[in-house]
């Protein structure tokens, strides 16, 4: 297939709905306690991230082949861990959304597929973002992020459980954002509905601001944000999502910041949480640097290791006011 953006977000978006497919499938089964495929560092993982990974890298392998890949998880622990249940589980699950007959095999080839590592697109992939949240049954991302030439080029971003219109919590669930380099960004309801170009707030009071950070402290340092946010005059509200929604939530106009230092100084992000994510907000408008404002770096690896922290903003002025507020925090806390 030929590589140009409108082939490569086709693909990502049918991956991303079939990810969906397997998430929303298994929650309504009610998942079991992660706890018994907890990872190597205590984090959850479940059927469901294995089973979103396996369909969003097949379709990858099958359209671009030699398009390289960088993705959180590798199918080595779900064979370790799985046993008969889970294997049969997972091969049930990926079929049935695939409308074909899988072997565990077969899943587990598509979980660790690969592609080029030089080549000039790299598929970044967060089959979960948020899997606390998708546990939770709160907000959990399907994040599939697109690099050319180690820069977010385009990227696909499903959050199956997000309120369709922000001010209506109860109403329709689902969205998409889809965003290509120039080419702005879409935000589609999942399920049906109109879809619509979206941009970040052009709100300009900072007492007004909404400010996002993340529910697990450990990804946030709360303490370090309202600190930050009264230095500045922030009185719009502090309000704490799982995964990387709240990138969509900015390009939509939702809120102004979202700001993501970490607890350990010397913690450095993982490209998957962000690649997706990044395209979403700078193609609505918005600006991203490290908390020290320095531009992301996803060229190095699986980690942004030259980086320290996220920022997230709406506009320029928004950003230089958070990084003075941030800076004081930090001074004043430390």
């Amino acid at each position: 297939m030929k590589d140009s953006l409108e082939s490569i977000l086709e693909v990502a978006q049918t991956a991303g709905r079939l990810a969906t497919i397997i998430c929303r499938t298994v929650l309504d089964e009610a998942p079991a306690d992660p706890s018994s495929m907890a990872k190597g560092d205590d984090s959850p993982v479940t059927v469901a991230d294995y089973g979103s990974q396996a369909v969003i890298l097949k379709a990858v392998a099958d359209a671009f082949p030699e398009h390289g890949v960088i993705a959180e998880e590798g199918s080595e622990h779900l064979r370790l861990n799985s046993g008969g249940a889970g294997a049969a589980q997972i091969t049930r699950l990926v079929g049935d959304a695939l409308g074909q007959e899988v072997g565990f095999e077969q899943v587990c080839d598509w979980i660790d597929h690969q592609g080029d590592s030089d080549h000039e697109f790299t598929w970044c992939i967060d089959p979960i973002d948020g899997t606390k949240g998708f546990l939770r049954r709160q907000q959990y991302a399907i994040a599939i992020g697109i690099m050319r030439l180690g820069e977010p080029w385009a990227g696909v971003m499903v959050c199956p459980n997000l309120p369709v219109d922000l001010d209506k919590p109860d109403g329709q669930r689902g969205v998409m954002y889809v965003a290509g380099s120039g080419e702005g960004c879409l935000r589609v309801p999942i399920d049906g509905g109109d879809s619509e170009m979206v941009t970040v707030s052009a709100e300009g009071d900072p007492a007004k601001w909404r400010v996002l950070g993340s529910v697990e402290s450990a990804h946030g340092d709360p303490k370090l944000v309202t600190a930050a946010m009264e230095s500045i005059g922030i009185h719009g509200g502090f309000v704490r999502y799982d995964s990387q929604a709240k990138y969509g939530i900015v390009a939509q106009g939702g809120a102004e910041v979202y700001v993501r230092p970490r607890s350990k100084p010397d913690y450095r992000e993982n490209i998957w949480d962000h690649a997706a994510g990044a395209i979403v907000v700078l193609e609505a408008g918005g600006h991203i640097t490290d908390l020290d404002g320095k531009r992301l770096d996803f060229s190095l690896g699986h980690k942004m290791t030259e980086n320290r922290g996220v920022l997230v903003t709406s506009n320029y002025a928004v950003h230089d006011a958070m990084l003075e507020g941030l800076a004081n925090a930090e001074k004043a806390l430390s």
